[in-house]
């Protein structure tokens, strides 16, 4: 079984978000099941400078990965080229290929400082972008530059290669998608069709036309062979009104070709007994251990180290919840606890204007992987008041790391979170998106805190709980299976 797994960002090379963990952690967990897999990516300016040119990465252009180099990675150009054409336009690309992933490149679409624009924003054309890789993923299909059983693609970005694939190449393979956030549709005017070559009679209900507009992630729904959503509860969701963003009754007319997989991390990348970037390594075992790490941070930045810390990991933005802090920020910060933010997002000038008000308030809006390690590790809540969370990896690595969950009951949160008042419960879990309900999770928090006994024996239990990748990829190869 040969798989592809198609996305506009992979880890350790380009990673905004949880994409990059899902589409690093699927490809690898495949490979050690024996299966051929490889990740495929636009071949970005950033990734060919520091693995190719050997130039140093800064970190500054809005990825959530690592400054270093990652040593054992080697990326050579293969020599196959193709070109696609637009609307008049011709795109060459180049194809490239890593230890597990193979990337296209192309100067002029994917030579530029960010991957979808700079923070805040977004190149005008990433439509042209990203729509000019999906026809050239789908050609070097048809012409078998690269040979593949299943092409799994992944959000609106890369939901053409299905469409292209299908209806214009007739290429005779199978095709999943996953939908990892669907309130991103990818909505464009109607002349977009013939800026991205795409016939004008699938402009119809049927395919891509949404009320008066091109919706491409249409084009991954109605033309893939299976159709994943990253939760079970989220795929629920997703037929709702609330969640369906329109196209609920669309979701509703596929669901016989929809399944929820719950998201999983690697427990090998993610392990606080062997993590290098921490001070103080531990386990579920040797908890006492781990307040060092707390101790050593608080050190660093200033806080009372006998408080209470919760932790936001996350891009501050309103989907995840951040208006709580900048709207309810006098009795949420009034609270004995000390609170760290790590992120970037529409929400980060706020609040980290907030940390200049309340001593309490530490604020981190350049992302650094080792340094959201040092977070997890000395954390004593991991906080996420998502109004929709498809999935969310930042509670399932932050439980890994002892860190008890604080979370809104909605998609992924509600399948990894269980309230301690349940029975065999581990977290704190609140329903709706109030003030009222959101403080009285923070309060509930600080009082289990103050109980230590209770404390320690959730700690070690959220430690042992499972949301590995191996379950994971188990679910997956069910389905691939079945594909073929």
């Amino acid at each position: 079984m040969k798989i592809a797994i198609v996305s506009s960002e992979m880890y350790p090379y380009a990673k905004t978000g949880g994409l990059g963990d899902y589409v690093f952690t699927l490809v690898n967990q495949l490979k050690n099941k024996g299966v051929e897999c490889y990740g495929i990516i636009p071949f970005y300016k950033h990734i060919k400078e520091k693995y190719v040119l050997g130039k140093n990465f800064e970190g500054d252009s809005g990825l959530e990965i690592s400054d270093e180099k990652i040593e054992g990675i080697e990326i050579k150009d293969t020599g196959k080229k193709l070109k696609v054409e637009m609307n008049g336009r011709a795109f060459e690309f180049s194809i490239y290929q890593g230890n597990n992933c193979i990337f296209f490149e192309n100067e002029e679409l994917f030579g530029r400082d960010f991957i979808y624009g700079p923070p805040g924003g977004s190149y005008d054309d990433n439509h042209i972008r990203f729509g000019a890789f999906c026809w050239a993923v789908a050609k070097s299909l048809k012409e078998k530059i690269i040979d593949f059983d299943i092409i799994h693609t992944n959000d609106w970005i890369t939901s053409l290669v299905p469409l292209i694939s299908k209806e214009i190449f007739r290429i005779d393979k199978k095709f999943a998608f996953t939908i990892h956030n669907f309130a991103y549709q990818g909505l464009y005017p109607k002349n977009v069709m013939q800026e991205l070559g795409l016939p004008s009679y699938l402009f119809n209900m049927e395919a891509l036309e949404f009320w008066g507009l091109v919706n491409i992630i249409k084009a991954g729904i109605v033309f893939s062979d299976q159709i994943f959503v990253v939760s079970p509860t989220y795929a629920e969701e997703i037929k709702t009104y609330d969640y369906g963003y329109g196209l609920e009754g669309l979701i509703r007319k596929y669901e016989w070709k929809i399944k929820g997989i719950l998201n999983g991390i690697d427990y090998k990348v993610w392990d606080p007994t062997n993590d290098k970037e921490i001070p103080q390594t531990y386990s579920e075992k040797t908890l006492a251990k781990r307040s060092k790490n707390k101790t050593k941070l608080a050190k660093e930045y200033g806080f009372d180290a006998k408080k209470p810390l919760f932790c936001v990991i996350s891009r501050l933005t309103h989907q995840k919840g951040m208006h709580f802090f900048t709207e309810y920020h006098k009795e949420v910060f009034s609270l004995k606890a000390n609170f760290l933010f790590l992120g970037m997002g529409e929400y980060q000038h706020k609040i980290s204007s907030l940390s200049s008000i309340y001593d309490n308030v530490k604020v981190e809006t350049r992302f650094r992987e080792t340094l959201a390690r040092k977070f997890y590790a000395a954390a004593d809540f991991i906080l996420v008041p998502s109004l929709f969370e498809p999935c969310g990896i930042s509670q399932i690595i932050g439980m890994r790391y002892g860190c008890i969950p604080v979370v809104r009951k909605t998609g992924g949160l509600a399948d990894t979170v269980k309230d301690i008042q349940e029975e065999d419960g581990y977290g704190i879990v609140f329903e709706n998106p109030t003030k009222q309900e959101f403080l009285c999770a923070l309060k509930r928090a600080v009082e289990l805190y103050d109980n230590k006994a209770k404390l320690k024996k959730l700690t070690s239990k959220v430690m042992k709980l499972d949301f590995s990748a191996e379950r994971m990829v188990q679910e997956y190869l069910k389905v691939y299976e079945k594909m073929i």
